[in-house]
Parts: structure tokens; sequence; C-alpha cells
């Protein structure tokens, strides 16, 4: 296929993940709309002027085709929209699965090759390139924004062995718990941050939320980790987070309070780490000082 074929693919699959979104009522958004917007709006308030204006150029572009789009927030919710439309060429790149078991169940998993860490290193050098066509630069950018968020919730770096599940649980997609009295699936649970990302993906909800991470957790919070850009820490520090939180309640039961509370909290400071390394990432690969 040719950059020019290929060039086009990119721009139809876009138009149509673009058209659902905007087809659909905000209420309808999950936490992938809330969550992935909260981050957006906190790796924006950390933006430098000059990178904050090359964005929101490359934004105005894409909303001069879809109205609905207009801020960098909500250009970072379509790569989702694409997959719930089942277009799935995309897919691998918002998660990588590396096999972890704690019973010694053998790891069966062949990891993607276009996984997380793989997408992030190939678009990196796409947004940074001030030569780029706007119109692609902007959807390279919304694909690269989000999946920084994604690896930053655990159960999109890791897949689970185990004797009850020797084929691996998906992420936690088929690892299933109940919360407020229903059953779902782990990766569901974390999805929704836990409880802090289960509201609507109104404006007002992402500044009451992206409020209170800035104010619980400023930059200097994480130390040196908000200008750690190696993406294989990411999954490393997910991987743990999994080990140690995450999987800490057998299927079919209800979370405890206590794993609840750690959860929230293990959720928040994913959140905000997430916002400040795609602001200061950012930065690096379009400010000019």
């Amino acid at each position: 296929m040719s950059n020019r074929d290929g060039s086009l693919k990119m721009k139809i699959l876009v138009k149509l993940a673009i058209l659902i979104t905007i087809l659909i009522s905000p209420a309808a958004f999950s936490w992938n709309a809330l969550g992935h917007m909260v981050i957006a709006n906190i790796a924006y308030q950390n933006l430098k002027p000059d990178a904050r204006e090359k964005i929101d150029k490359m934004v105005a572009y894409l909303h001069s085709e879809y109205p609905n789009h207009g801020t960098y927030e909500l250009l970072t919710t379509w790569p989702d929209s694409i997959r719930a439309i089942r277009i799935y060429p995309y897919s691998h790149w918002h998660y990588i699965s590396i096999g972890f078991s704690k019973d010694g169940t053998t790891l069966k998993n062949k990891m993607d090759t276009d996984n997380a860490v793989w997408a992030l290193t190939t678009i990196k050098p796409v947004v940074k390139n001030d030569r780029a066509n706007y119109y692609e630069r902007v959807r390279f950018l919304a694909f690269f924004s989000h999946i920084v968020s994604d690896v930053h919730q655990p159960l999109h770096t890791v897949t689970y062995f185990s004797a009850k599940k020797p084929n691996g649980d998906l992420g936690g997609n088929i690892y299933y718990v109940v919360y407020q009295n229903k059953r779902m699936s782990l990766h569901q649970l974390w999805d929704e941050g836990v409880g802090i990302f289960e509201g609507n993906a109104s404006s007002d909800n992402v500044d009451i939320i992206t409020t209170k991470l800035i104010s619980t957790y400023p930059q200097d919070y994480f130390g040196n980790k908000v200008h750690d850009f190696n993406f294989n820490n990411w999954t490393a520090e997910g991987m743990s987070i999994a080990r140690e939180y995450t999987y800490a309640v057998d299927e079919e039961t209800a979370p405890s309070p206590g794993y609840l509370d750690a959860g929230k909290t293990m959720c928040e400071q994913q959140a905000a780490l997430a916002g400040y390394r795609l602001a200061n990432l950012l930065n690096e690969l379009l400010a000019t000082q």
C-alpha cells in the first residue's frame, strides 16, 4: 500500500469515527470519554504557550469539518469511537498484553507487535513534524494523546494467567467481580476509575475532576516521573500496580471498601501522572523554547 493510499484510508476511518461520535449524546460516553478528557485537560493546562498554539491550530483543522470536536479534550475521545463501529485495524494500539501469573500457570500469550508501545514510538515523530499535513497530523495527535492515557490504566498493560484462566483474562475483560450489586469485568471497573469516572463526560464534570486531581496531585508530587518518557517504564508501572492492587480481589466477589479506596487513589494518581507526562511530552515535541 502506498503512503497516499494509507493516508486516504486513515481519513475515511477517522471521518466515520467522528461522525459516530457526533451522533451519540455526551451522556452515552463511558469513562473512556470522561477519563480521557480529564487527562487531556490536565495536559492542556500544563502546555507551554507555543505548544498550545500548535495544538489549537491542529484542532481547528478538524473543527472546520466536524463542529462538535472543537477542543483538544474532545479530540482525544475519537479512537475509541472507531472501535465502537467495529473498525479494528488500530485496536491493538490501545494496549500491550504483558502476561503474568501468580500460581505458575504457563504464559501462552503472543504479544501483538503493533501494541501501545509500538504505536507511541511510531506516532511520536509524526506529532513532532512541523512539515506534516495538519489534517493528518491532528489525527495522529489524537491517537498519541489517547494511547498515553490508555497505558496509564493498569489493565491496558497486562493479561493475567491462572489455573482458572489458562489462556489469559484479556486484560481483565473476562475476570468478573461484583460492584454495586452488578457483575462486571475487572477491566470495566478500572476503566471507570473504580468510581471516579462513572459520570457523564460533560465539561462541568471534566473541570471538577481536573481541578481535584491537580490540587491533590501537583506535578512535584511525582518528582522526576513526570519527565520519564520511556514507554516501557510506563508499562512496567502498570504491571506493578496490577500485581499489587488490581488483582487483589477474588473473581466473582465484591471488592472490599479498602480495595475500592485504594483503587480510586491509584486511578487518581495514574490519571494525574498521565496528564503531566502527556503535557511534558507535547512540550518537548512542539514547543520551540
